[in-house]
């Protein structure tokens, strides 16, 4: 069962070929095909402060105007309020914000409201990039290269200047991990050639290629791309990051007298933010709840305004209300299955296959799910996957038409291996009620195999120390989102062997451990511009990943989100902690408080699934 979902991302990645093309050639307007140039400035630049010197740059080609591509959804909501108080329900403890070197959920979500990128995925229209502190870029004439000029007067929220150094610093230690436990954006950044991009002046970003890249941009709008500043990190280093989110640029500014570890934490608009008129509202405060009934109770009893939906009982309940306006729709959310081939018998590939073939993945879409979910391959439904006749051409990939033979084939083939039943293999589980019930399904599952299993159930910081050094144990169930619908970000992000998001081949105290094959085939699909030969590449790398039956995706999800009526200006995206996380988009509208007659309405919301 596959979902309809149409990818966005097919829409951006011709176009920006072209204009990898256009611009090559020498043509005078490479902004006329892409709805990816016509990201513009973000806003109105505030006046420079005179005391400072000017800075001479070079304007760059693709630099159309704020309000082309900044247009919040009025048509549903109505205009846009300013001031206010919005109060985000999330689901995990906010413990640190190491989004760079210990990338997680809660990383990404308390370090985005108060940091940029050089570019971002536009808010209101998912796939579609725009600039951020980057008001412009142009491409270079061999296609190895762009160049970003940033907003003048931007400043940290310490009050010093932003300046290009500060970028591309944070390239630097992104691409390279220095400094870092393990980079969240190493692999999303191999195309960068670290040593030839430099600062042309404060305001002027010269990134180079190692090869011709179709993803560029995608890239430095990923959720962990943030550009922070280069002397606080020097002085601090990661324990900084970990602990400390009072110097950003973004929107919003972390409220004074707070320490992360506290589940409450408030951020406060930032007056002196470089996109004039946002964010909309004067402060958004952020609860980290991880008790799923503690979640409803809050939203329920609008002690919280916004709630990223964490199972179906909470969505039927919101669906349910009176006033509470849910939205659904396909995500690349998915809960996957790592077997650990450092420890036998996981390094034989038949073992592997056959206990991928006893999991009965709609039973798991059924228990886990109530059935709002997807099987699938190894990208999301509807973009980049393989036909279905190609991907159930794998063994254990779809289920046959008898779920009990094809289970007793999988423990034929155990048994043929020399399979030891009486051994007991360890899961390592985060400490987490949704990860541990997904976890206990299969658990579950491999009994009806004869396989004995045991849990060891781990707090968030250490589980992401334990998975990014390949010291788990042997069986790894995990919630995954993938951060991008494109073969080689998308895949890269899982198989790139210097990502720390790959446990097929971990790094290992220190050295990476690569497939060379696959490393060959996601750097083709990196530089192919050619979008069908980019689907051909893309379905080589699925496949060949899945006959070695590395990464088993239990299901693809549909996520939802629910929120009071106030709350206007959402749009509902595919990945669940994109750059528009920030919040800086979304308004609060008083005038709406009491508005009734909203229950069973699950269709037509910006982002959500258009119609039944």
């Amino acid at each position: 069962m596959h979902l309809n979902r149409l990818s966005k991302f097919w829409m951006i990645l011709l176009p920006l070929v072209l204009m990898l093309g256009v611009v090559a050639c020498g043509d005078d307007d490479p902004t006329a095909s892409s709805p990816i140039a016509t990201g513009t400035v973000a806003a109105t630049v505030p006046a420079a402060d005179p005391t400072s010197p000017s800075v001479s740059v070079t304007e760059p080609e693709v630099e159309p105007a704020f309000a082309e591509y900044w247009q919040p959804p009025t048509d549903y909501y109505g205009d846009v309020v300013r001031g206010g108080v919005l109060r985000i329900n999330y689901e995990d403890p906010l413990e640190h914000g190491n989004s760079w070197g210990a990338g997680s959920g809660v990383a990404y979500n308390i370090r985005a409201p108060i940091h940029n990128s050089i570019v971002q995925e536009d808010p209101y229209n998912e796939g579609i990039i725009i600039p951020d502190l980057a008001r412009g870029w142009t491409f270079h004439d061999d296609g190895l290269g762009v160049t970003f000029v940033f907003h003048e007067g931007i400043q940290w929220h310490n009050g010093e200047p932003f300046t290009c150094e500060d970028a591309r610093f944070s390239i630097e230690t992104m691409a390279t991990g220095n400094g870092l436990t393990a980079s969240s954006m190493a692999a999303q950044l191999t195309a960068i050639d670290v040593d030839a991009t430099e600062c042309l002046n404060d305001l002027e970003l010269s990134v180079r290629l190692n090869q011709v890249s179709a993803t560029v941009l995608v890239a430095l709008s990923d959720r962990a791309a943030h550009i922070f500043n280069k002397a606080w990190f020097l002085e601090g280093g990661e324990d900084a990051m970990f602990n400390d989110l009072s110097v950003g640029t973004g929107p919003f500014m972390w409220g004074p007298g707070q320490s992360l570890g506290v589940d409450e934490q408030s951020y406060i608009r930032n007056p002196n933010y470089f996109k004039e008129g946002l964010p909309y509202v004067d402060e958004m405060i952020l609860f980290g709840i991880l008790d799923e009934s503690a979640q409803q109770a809050r939203q329920l009893a609008h002690q919280t305004d916004w709630h990223w939906v964490r199972n179906f009982g909470q969505y039927d309940a919101y669906v349910a209300h009176d006033q509470i306006e849910t939205s659904i729709r396909a995500t690349r959310g998915h809960h996957s299955i790592w077997l650990n081939k450092n420890n036998p018998p996981f390094d034989n590939p038949e073992v592997r296959k056959a206990i991928f073939m006893g999991i009965d993945r709609d039973a798991g879409i059924r228990v886990l799910l109530d059935g709002h979910g997807s099987t699938g391959f190894l990208m999301a439904p509807g973009g980049w996957d393989l036909d279905e006749s190609t991907g159930c051409g794998v063994p254990a990939w779809c289920a046959g038409s008898d779920m009990d033979a094809q289970r007793q084939e999988a423990i034929a083939i155990l048994e043929a291996e020399g399979f030891d039943f009486d051994q007991e293999f360890l899961f390592t589980v985060e400490s987490d009620e949704q990860v541990t019930a997904r976890a206990t399904f299969i658990q579950e599952q491999l009994k009806l195999m004869g396989i004995k299993t045991n849990f060891e159930t781990v707090e968030t910081v250490a589980y992401r120390e334990k998975e990014s050094q390949g010291k788990w144990g042997d069986i790894l169930p995990r919630n995954d989102t993938m951060p991008a619908d494109d073969p080689s970000l998308g895949m890269g992000y899982y198989f790139r062997c210097n990502s720390p998001n790959n446990h097929w081949t971990p790094t290992i105290d220190g050295v990476f451990e690569c497939d060379d094959k696959m490393e060959s085939l996601l750097d083709e699909a990196s530089a192919v511009t050619d979008p069908v030969e980019r689907k051909r590449v893309s379905d080589e790398i699925q496949q060949y990943a899945m006959e070695q039956y590395w990464k088993f995706p239990l299901y693809w999800e549909q996520e939802a989100v629910a929120y009071w009526p106030e709350v206007r200006g959402y749009a509902h995206h595919a990945h669940p902690s994109g750059s528009y996380r920030r919040f800086e988009h979304m308004w609060i509208d008083p005038a709406h408080a009491d508005d009734t007659g909203l229950d069973g309405q699950m269709y037509g919301a910006p982002g959500g699934i258009s119609g039944p």
